[in-house]
């Protein structure tokens, strides 16, 4: 019931933001035509160039009606399994509307599009103004209507402890849907004595309390595994009742992100994850990793060409650098780098392994006598991972996520640092922005999982926009 509610708010809203972006625009243009009143002569070329007829703009509307819908999906504006507040539905619209506004002058740049650059701008704004002022009005009108008793879904919750508390307390937010939290049904004496909400009785007391109230849901919560025992009981009384029943399960005891029902054909299967599995997303940031890899690795190929040659030319061995790595779940493969140490470096490790200025698995030295003097320079400027692009474009790495590890570094991973091979390993990541090689390893671990459960695809566009300056100065690298 709860997901169908939300399913057709998110739908109803969603079409309503198209909307007002289509709006936005119309308002924009004629406030863009208004301006040239108010402009003074001298200062008339700032809004070249002129506008052509409001309808010749229809391809902008479309474009940036798919734009957003994308950015917006991706930055969680309508995920279903969130609550936001006023304050974070206005950052997320007005997050989305910066990203649009970049991709049009982008767009208006690259195909050298005849499109007002005030235009732009005031269509972004317009429509970061509507959107965020109708989800306010919405919430006003919310809040200050009372809904009729037939408009209500009068909820009781099994339980009386700290959870079941916290259920009520959420439920009650939701009052809005109509959902009215009617009191408490203790699963013992003991819970019956100590609850603090509203204890209107016993399991055993559920058809008295159905036959003295109105009753639409039973929402039931357990502090531990074993409650589960007295959930029979009270899903039989529902059933006789006809009455609909739910069941809260964060009883267990590991912590977890996510949690979802699938099904496999008629068998429910109940998931945790502590991943980011929201496929959309994802499905776009594999359409970003391939895009932006192929257009790298044609631009830069007469550089790499010319790098590939010094290399060559300036010590013996192959240009390419290959070293087995483990990506997605430990999965091995084969990762490819501007060689930047002596040919045979690996076979000499040995030797200076206890020089390692790095804790933990990873090798990490300043001064490596096996580095060469350009490899030197390739290293600092992290020139010599720029074939890893070709990774991202086979789809083994990703542009942003943890650095792929070795597999003998794995084999000495803690349990707890093993969830960092629960995503694809990136070119970049919070380690590489956040100071590299001048972070010590549990500190990158940690970094690595922060990541992990925070990930977004607007994370992404951060991590990958802080990594230019970083490279530039050569911050942390060795």
């Amino acid at each position: 019931m709860y997901r169908q509610h939300a399913r057709l708010f998110a739908a109803i809203q969603f079409v309503s933001d198209l909307g007002l972006t289509s709006l936005a625009f119309v308002f924009a243009y004629h406030t863009r035509i208004h301006l040239e009143l108010l402009v003074p002569a001298r200062l008339s070329r700032l809004l070249n160039p002129e506008l052509h007829p409001l309808f010749s703009y229809w391809w902008v509307v479309a474009i940036s009606s798919v734009v957003w819908s994308i950015v917006s999906y991706s930055l969680g504006l309508y995920r279903l399994s969130i609550r936001r507040s006023d304050w974070e539905k206005i950052r997320v619209i007005g997050a989305s509307a910066i990203l649009l506004g970049l991709f049009l002058g982008f767009l208006s740049f690259s195909l050298k599009a005849d499109l007002s650059r005030p235009l732009i701008a005031l269509f972004i704004l317009y429509q970061a103004l509507l959107l965020s002022l109708a989800r306010l009005a919405v919430t006003t009108r919310w809040r200050s209507s009372r809904r009729p008793v037939n408009g209500q879904r009068n909820i009781l919750i099994v339980g009386s402890g700290d959870k079941a508390l916290e259920m009520g307390r959420l439920v009650s937010r939701y009052s809005d849907w109509g959902l009215r939290i009617l009191g408490y049904i203790a699963r013992d004496r003991e819970e019956q004595t100590s609850g603090e909400g509203k204890i209107l009785g016993a399991i055993s007391d559920i058809p008295r309390i159905v036959e003295e109230m109105v009753v639409d849901e039973i929402i039931f919560v357990g502090n531990r595994p074993r409650d589960l025992e007295s959930l029979s009981e009270v899903l039989a009384i529902c059933r006789e009742q006809g009455i609909r029943t739910s069941v809260a399960i964060d009883m267990f005891p590991s912590k977890v992100s996510n949690v979802s029902m699938e099904f496999l054909e008629n068998v429910p299967l109940l998931t945790f994850s502590t991943t980011p599995d929201h496929a959309f997303s994802l499905f776009v940031k594999r359409i970003m990793d391939v895009i932006l890899s192929a257009l790298l690795l044609l631009v830069l190929s007469p550089f790499l060409l010319v790098v590939g040659v010094l290399i060559r030319l300036t010590s013996s061995g192959p240009m390419i650098y290959r070293q087995i790595r483990c990506g997605l779940y430990g999965r091995k493969f084969v990762l490819f780098k501007f060689r930047s140490m002596k040919d045979g470096a690996e076979d000499v490790l040995w030797e200076i392994k206890h020089l390692n200025e790095m804790d933990g698995p990873v090798f990490k030295m300043r001064n490596d006598p096996r580095v060469t003097p350009l490899g030197r320079f390739l290293r600092k400027s992290s020139v010599d991972e720029l074939p890893q692009l070709w990774n991202v474009l086979k789809g083994d790495m990703s542009l942003v996520g943890p650095r792929a590890p070795l597999p003998d570094e794995v084999r000495e991973y803690s349990r707890w640092q093993r969830r960092r091979l629960s995503v694809k390993p990136g070119i970049t990541c919070l380690w590489q922005v956040s100071g590299r090689n001048e972070i010590d390893f549990h500190e990158w671990m940690r970094l690595d999982l922060q990541y992990i459960d925070n990930w977004s695809l607007l994370l992404d566009v951060k991590i990958l926009l802080r990594t230019f300056p970083i490279v530039l100065m050569g911050k942390g690298a060795r």
